[in-house]
């Protein structure tokens, strides 16, 4: 394992910290498909800027076009998702839900790359999934008919974050099985712009008006989204991935925090039961593979 590459990872992480925020404060100025083709189309050409022409020879079909799929899909409902969502504390929500993907990353490992795992593998991801729906129950516990009510107030909001979670998931195990060399990150980022674009242009009535807030939260973002996914990325080839997917199950915690902060809209007490116990079965998910 390459521990420059595992540092990536740990760069990705906290920088992953960030984008909940500022991908709701952009939306909110540019409409949810106006800031999310923005952010991606300038992190497309800036990463291409940073890491050269994208090399197609010798990339296995599977990786650029099963891979690229996934990659794409994350991003358009991970931007989405977080700029549908009803209000702020909805926001901080569907961020929650986005983060069962370090979980879902382990569980995808053991049929995918044969990962070996101990008992407490499977109580600890029920454990993470039931932080979310906690969350989600608005702080009523694990209320089903209070979960079901928040659900349906905007189910493509909530769809789009479980989808973009699992979506991740799937794509941080076949990253590993598929690519080969330096990848195509720049011509997957540039493709999520493209789609984005595309719907911006099919169905948003909001007209991109920049000021100088959106502007700065803009760049800050594209330079999230370029350095954390390129990081993410050699992390994940190279890496030691299950300490890095350890180190990044504090992320809701982190990202939920700094969110609360940037929209001023903390979340009650009520809520962070929900975040710990994401974190706490991330945890054990994680030890349970652990020396395997």
């Amino acid at each position: 394992m390459d521990r420059f590459a595992t540092l990536f990872g740990v760069i990705a992480i906290l920088l992953w910290s960030m984008s909940v925020a500022l991908t709701r404060s952009l939306a909110e100025a540019l409409g949810p498909f106006g800031a999310a083709a923005s952010i991606y189309t300038v992190s497309g050409i800036m990463v291409w800027m940073a890491s050269g022409k994208p090399t197609l020879r010798g990339q296995s079909p599977a990786y650029l076009i099963l891979c690229g799929l996934l990659f794409v899909f994350y991003m358009v409902a991970f931007s989405l998702a977080i700029g549908l969502a009803h209000s702020r504390q909805q926001t901080l929500e569907l961020g929650l839900i986005n983060y069962l993907w370090p979980s879902l990353t382990l569980l995808f490992a053991v049929p995918l790359l044969k990962l070996k795992v101990r008992w407490w593998m499977w109580p600890g991801a029920a454990l993470a999934f039931a932080g979310v729906l906690w969350a989600i129950s608005g702080g009523h516990g694990l209320d089903v008919h209070q979960l079901l009510r928040n659900v349906r107030s905007n189910p493509v909001a909530y769809g789009l974050a479980f989808g973009a979670a699992i979506a991740w998931a799937l794509y941080s195990n076949l990253v590993r099985i598929f690519s080969k060399g330096t990848g195509v990150l720049p011509l997957f980022l540039l493709a999520t712009g493209a789609v984005l674009w595309a719907l911006y242009f099919t169905y948003s009535s909001t007209r991109i008006s920049m000021t100088w807030r959106a502007m700065t939260e803009l760049v800050a973002m594209v330079a999230v989204t370029a350095i954390s996914y390129q990081c993410w990325d050699i992390a994940m080839k190279k890496g030691n991935a299950t300490l890095v997917a350890a180190l990044s199950y504090f992320t809701p915690l982190s990202a939920i925090f700094i969110a609360g902060l940037w929209l001023n809209t903390l979340p009650g007490a009520s809520f962070w039961p929900g975040v710990g116990m994401v974190v706490a079965g991330s945890l054990l998910c994680w030890t349970a593979s652990r020396g395997k």
